[in-house]
């Protein structure tokens, strides 16, 4: 787990967002957070079957994808090509929508080439051993 600094260097990725776990509701209030934060940041959400693709391939859905579908994944935000000033401002500014999530994480070169559903295993894994400290 690498430390995010506040510098103006470019995280990997498309400058986008993925949300899954959340309800319609929360759905449609993280669409237009996100939206009016930067109107030209592409906001995915999950799918119901997305734990077998591997990120690149959900990051590569239009804008708004599956925003409709329900999903039993646990409540997760995945950000691509932000600055990491940018970044540190959007979770901060997200947490005052009052939706907790429970895992978060930053796309890299590595992880853009992983199973869904394996990221999510590993932040789970990460967040218990953090708690464990």
């Amino acid at each position: 787990m690498k430390e995010i600094g506040e510098t103006d260097k470019k995280l990997y990725g498309e400058y986008a967002v993925l949300y899954a776990g959340f309800s319609e509701e929360e759905r449609e209030k993280l669409k237009n957070f996100s939206k009016s934060h930067s109107e030209s940041l592409k906001v995915v959400f999950a799918c119901k079957n997305d734990g077998k693709l591997l990120l690149k391939e959900i990051f590569k859905r239009n804008d708004g994808g599956c925003i409709n579908e329900d999903t039993d994944l646990p409540k997760t935000v995945i950000l691509s090509g932000f600055t990491e000033k940018k970044l540190l401002e959007f979770l901060k500014k997200l947490k005052t929508l009052g939706i907790s999530y429970e895992l978060a994480a930053v796309l890299t070169r590595t992880s853009k080439d992983w199973k869904f559903k394996d990221l999510i295993g590993e932040l789970i894994k990460e967040r218990e051993e953090i708690a464990k400290m």
